[in-house]
């Protein structure tokens, strides 16, 4: 779970309201419960520690107890007081399963983000219990003058008289003094919000390093791509081109002279023309094939896994999202980082098989790319091996992470978690209607 941002509505003007006058009476009720069961758990655990640790037992369900919780206030502080939570972005675990799930909730805890939660919380609880006893004072207090004033009449306080008309007075000052406590109990729960919840200057500076990396990684991905364009047109397409004018060349010499020969050559560039238009068509297919774009991501993974040299068993699970569509962003990072993968399995791992796992939830798309080959990948950015490092930048611009696996003779995992952000699906889009070139080439 990852709580990088916390969705905020749009920026209000703050005020009270009913939400927020409700949640010092429920926290009111936590402070005479909640509130002493925590505190008590927390110190006793400390307490144990010596014990050859045994406050562990009580001070690691605490520990996670309160990472829920963390999360659950920052959500009330944007719902009830409209305060924009601002986070620096978590450290997460480059490893998978209950490994990686240990590490992230450690990574938490050792954030102050984490503790500054845990402490508005229970000042927050404080607070609201301190001024529900007053709530509830002055009612008790305006409850029994009116019930006096109606059952018994005038009071005797010593020689002091109560009349009826005071006692009524008195009970209508216990109402606005109660509605006065419930209004200064939620001003003050969002004063400590404002203070312990929304973030700091810190919290911002290192969202922006965060962005800056993303953005590099952007960045290195545009170049690397640039490079195999670059690569592919110098050393496939081009030559292909010059061949294919000189030959047109030498037989607009020959119709004069030899018109057999220059048919022959005109058969020959026509023949050439057409396999250049297929290179320009698979060099257009690794920009952004149109399968993906028309169909979406399973149908485009599934025509790779048709494509691919060796045996591909795939599995695609987009449940998660609902029955939206991916945004293109994200198909596109999918769809790249299994197509270079399957490429270098095929050229270099000398795999039997391989298996790939798309599967989507509500937070995250997750890709994972395994095969039984001889292992030893490894992340290279010397210039002349750098596959693995062109889909680490990808998958970094998205604010994701790639896991690499390659141990040698026991086959290569890659992993990469890609988060999706708050509104990440679109409506699918219609397929482009395109002219067909070859036509004219037949």
């Amino acid at each position: 779970m990852d709580d990088t941002t916390v969705p905020a509505p749009a920026p209000q003007r703050p005020r009270l309201s009913a939400s927020a006058l409700a949640s010092v009476l429920l926290g009111g009720l936590l402070f005479f419960s909640w509130f002493w069961i925590s505190i008590t758990i927390f110190f006793t655990g400390l307490g144990s520690l010596p014990a050859l640790g045994t406050g562990l037992l009580l001070l690691i369900p605490w520990f996670l107890v309160m990472q829920v919780i963390v999360r659950i206030e920052r959500r009330r502080a944007v719902a009830v007081h409209r305060i924009s939570v601002i986070l620096p972005p978590s450290r997460r675990s480059r490893h998978g399963g209950i490994r990686g799930w240990l590490s992230d909730r450690w990574f938490e805890f050792c954030t102050g983000a984490f503790w500054r939660g845990v402490l508005h919380h229970h000042l927050a609880m404080l607070a609201a219990g301190a001024f529900f006893t007053l709530f509830l004072g002055v009612v008790w207090l305006g409850w029994t003058s009116a019930d006096v004033a109606l059952r018994e009449g005038p009071l005797h306080v010593g020689s002091l008289e109560l009349s009826r008309w005071m006692l009524g007075v008195i009970s209508l000052s216990c109402l606005v003094l109660a509605g006065l406590a419930l209004v200064l109990g939620a001003l003050a729960d969002r004063g400590l919000a404002r203070v312990l919840v929304s973030g700091s200057e810190e919290d911002l500076r290192v969202q922006l390093a965060e962005l800056v990396e993303r953005r590099q990684g952007a960045v290195d991905a545009a170049s690397q791509e640039r490079l195999r364009i670059e690569r592919d047109l110098h050393d496939g397409v081009q030559p292909r081109l010059v061949n294919l004018a000189m030959t047109l060349g030498i037989a607009k010499n020959a119709i004069s002279t030899d018109p057999d020969r220059a048919a022959d050559l005109v058969g020959q560039a026509h023949s050439e023309a057409k396999a250049v238009m297929t290179d320009l068509r698979q060099l257009a297919r690794g920009i952004h094939p149109a399968v993906l774009t028309d169909r979406g991501l399973d149908a485009a993974l599934s025509a790779l896994a048709a494509r691919s040299r060796i045996p591909v068993e795939l599995r695609v699970d987009l449940s998660g999202g609902q029955g939206a569509r991916l945004d293109r962003e994200r198909e596109a990072v999918a769809y790249f980082l299994v197509s270079e993968a399957l490429t270098n399995i095929a050229k270099h791992s000398e795999a039997e098989r391989a298996a790939v796992t798309v599967t989507q939830t509500r937070d995250a798309l997750q890709v994972r790319i395994e095969d039984d080959g001889r292992g030893g990948a490894q992340v290279h950015r010397d210039g002349l091996s750098t596959g693995l490092a062109g889909l680490t930048d990808r998958v970094r611009a998205t604010g994701g992470r790639l896991e690499v696996s390659s141990p040698a003779g026991g086959g290569t995992v890659l992993v990469a978690v890609l988060p999706l952000p708050v509104q990440a699906a679109v409506a699918p889009t219609p397929a482009a209607l395109r002219p067909d070139a070859q036509e004219a080439l037949r």
